[in-house]
């Protein structure tokens, strides 16, 4: 078992600040996909309007997990910024349940991948919400090489 693409995704989480507060997790990895949890957290909770969160907070699990798909998907890492995200809500998540996004970069073009998510907590069969996702991939070296360091595991420091 391959496990550098789950190790890919970790180190992607530990670099970005927002990721750390959310606590989100990369929990599974592989070539063709990956799965991010975020736990449950009070301070993430409506309660007042009995829902898990704040649709910010969805988006960026959502975003996160379609962007950590392209990264495993390419054989280099490219730093490829959100070009569209759709999101399709299905169903309130509970708050007693975290969130899980499952996401897979499905197409690579020159310029463009394209990727499709389903946000989910119990089950893939009870999904939270769809989306679809696209990210633009840069000109030849345009890639952060510090943070392509960090994303491939041979930045100095690494814990």
């Amino acid at each position: 078992m391959n496990t550098e693409p789950l190790a890919k995704c970790q180190r992607f989480l530990a670099a970005l600040a927002h990721m750390r507060k959310l606590n989100m997790q990369a929990v599974a990895a592989d070539k063709h996909q990956v799965t991010v949890m975020l736990p449950v957290q009070e301070a993430l909770q409506n309660h007042q309007f009995k829902t898990y969160m704040h649709g910010g907070v969805l988006t960026t699990l959502v975003d996160t997990a379609s962007s950590m798909s392209t990264l495993v998907a390419l054989d280099e890492y490219e730093l490829c910024p959100t070009l569209d995200l759709r999101i399709d809500h299905m169903s309130t998540p509970q708050l007693s349940q975290p969130l899980y996004a499952q996401a897979e970069c499905y197409r690579i073009t020159r310029s463009v991948l394209f990727t499709r998510a389903t946000v989910y907590q119990a089950s893939l069969d009870q999904p939270v919400a769809y989306a679809i996702a696209t990210f633009m991939r840069p000109e030849t070296g345009t890639t952060d090489s510090a943070f392509k360091a960090l994303i491939d595991g041979t930045a100095a420091g690494l814990p």
